[in-house]
């Protein structure tokens, strides 16, 4: 593949103007989009943060400080649902933008076809960024992010454009998801390779977004959804299930050894805490293989959501010092099962029409398909059936996996610090959506979808090498020679 993205001429000098191009296309086609879907995509998360923002003293949504902040002072001042919304679309427009104006002006333009048509045009992906959860944006910006490491750790310096990326992508990067802290690390880090003004001006943008996030934790206390106990009340419930085979070994316990069967799979102070509301059968009812939702939001169900202080804090100890230890090989099957139904887009989002549902249950002046664009809204929706049908192949984000193993070697072998950057981070997304995720949603995948934007320009510049030493120059060509060092940083 590096090898048909390769640009072996000296990149185009043009200004911002491919970026501005870029930008006013994607911005104008996802207009389009949400003048067809107007208001937005809305789910029960939308209904959550909205319900935060119109009543901050008795509702908590679960989200962080500054997807609060961001819908606080573009719906709470407006009461408009779009305005939102439409933000979110311009951001992700103007970030993708960048990245794709870049790979025009270094020639790359398979890259460049390929990011717009296949990435930021996606109907799927449009479908995220124009829906009132923070999963779109928080995946463009991640991208955007990690863009810029690789890119100023290869010029050994931050440009004014890549500065303003840096300082427009951070926090939608770093704080819209706790899971986003870690791309703080290659920020700081990079600026270990930069020249003492890009280090400057790097740590000054991070200083002031990160107090300005804590201030912002300060005055409003959001509670973002908890880590362990939902993996312990989930994996704990999953060891409860009946299971044909143990109900055999029970009726003929000759056929293992005594010690077999001689300990419970689960522990009983385990067994009491999680039945304290509701029967243990109950939790077996409503466990679902890939869902944890279920067991908590269901109005019929167990709603172990409710459990007190202590018995989470009694299924969490128990889960990490025994259940887990007991159920090794079914913890392992579970943590597989819903990483693979997130990664063959098994989750689904909100249907596009559920915003009549979202509306009258919050205080928004939004009117429902205010443009009433009845035929480009069945056209999209016919676009958006076909891509779901394909959304295994379509969807998934097994390119950005692949892609991210080869920087993780490559990054390795050469030591080459703006590979190990961008991979690092990812590498730890990836661990963590695979241990901690109870659900297996797609768009917690999301960030691995764009990733390609991050990863192919970093192997179209960095294949052959940059820096050539003595003995691979020896065996180079002297006419390749010259046109390797076009993509010297």
């Amino acid at each position: 593949m590096a090898s048909t993205i390769l640009a072996s001429s000296p990149p185009l000098r043009q200004g911002p103007a491919p970026f501005f191009m870029l930008w006013a296309l994607l911005t104008g086609a996802y207009a389009v989009w949400l003048m067809a879907f107007w208001p937005g995509v809305l789910g029960e998360d939308s209904v959550a943060i909205l319900q935060e923002v119109q009543n901050p003293d008795a509702f908590r949504s679960g989200k962080t400080v500054v997807w609060y902040y961001f819908v606080k002072w573009l719906y709470g001042w407006t009461g408009r649902v779009e305005v939102p919304v439409g933000s979110a679309l311009v951001l992700c427009a103007g970030m993708l933008a960048r990245i794709l104006a870049w790979c025009w002006t270094q020639r790359l333009h398979k890259t460049l076809l390929f990011g717009l048509l296949a990435i930021a045009l996606a109907p799927h992906m449009v479908y995220f960024m124009g829906t009132l959860y923070p999963d779109g944006l928080f995946a463009v910006a991640s991208a955007a992010l990690l863009f810029e490491v690789w890119l100023c750790v290869q010029r050994r310096a931050a440009s004014s454009a890549s500065l303003l990326m840096v300082a427009v992508a951070l926090p939608f990067a770093a704080f819209l998801r706790p899971n986003g802290l870690v791309f703080l690390a290659p920020v700081v880090i990079a600026c270990w390779w930069l020249d003492a003004r890009s280090r400057l001006w790097t740590l000054i943008i991070v200083s002031v977004w990160s107090a300005a996030v804590f201030a912002g934790s300060q005055v409003h206390k959001s509670t973002t959804q908890e880590t362990q106990f939902p993996l312990a009340a989930f994996e704990t419930a999953g060891f409860l299930q009946k299971r044909a085979m143990n109900e055999l070994w029970a009726l003929y316990p000759h056929m293992n050894d005594p010690w077999v069967l001689q300990k419970p799979k689960v522990s009983p102070a385990s067994v009491e805490a999680l039945s304290r509301k509701h029967p243990i059968e109950k939790i077996q009812q409503y466990r679902d293989p890939a869902y944890w939702d279920m067991l908590v939001f269901h109005p019929d169900g167990p709603q172990l959501g409710a459990l007190s202080d202590m018995d989470k804090q009694t299924v969490v100890r128990e889960f990490w010092t025994y259940n887990l230890w007991q159920n090794l090989p079914d913890f392992i099957a579970s943590r597989v099962n819903v990483f693979v139904s997130a990664a063959l887009a098994q989750g689904g989002f909100p249907a596009s029409s559920y915003a009549t549902n979202v509306l009258p249950r919050v205080s928004s002046q939004s009117s429902y398909r205010l443009w009433h664009l009845d035929q480009l809204e069945h056209f999209l929706k016919k676009v958006h059936a076909k891509s779901y049908a394909w959304r295994w192949l379509l969807w998934t984000p097994w390119l950005g996996f692949m892609l991210l193993a080869w920087a993780s070697i490559r990054g390795m072998r050469r030591a080459d610090a703006g590979l190990l950057l961008i991979s690092i981070p990812m590498i730890i997304q990836w661990g963590g959506v695979f241990v901690f995720s109870i659900a297996g949603e797609y768009r917690y995948l999301l960030p691995f979808f764009t990733l390609p934007l991050v990863m192919l320009p970093a192997i179209a510049k960095g294949y052959p090498p940059t820096h050539l030493d003595t003995r691979t120059q020896a065996n180079v060509p002297r006419a390749a020679q010259g046109a390797l060092l076009v993509t010297a940083p």
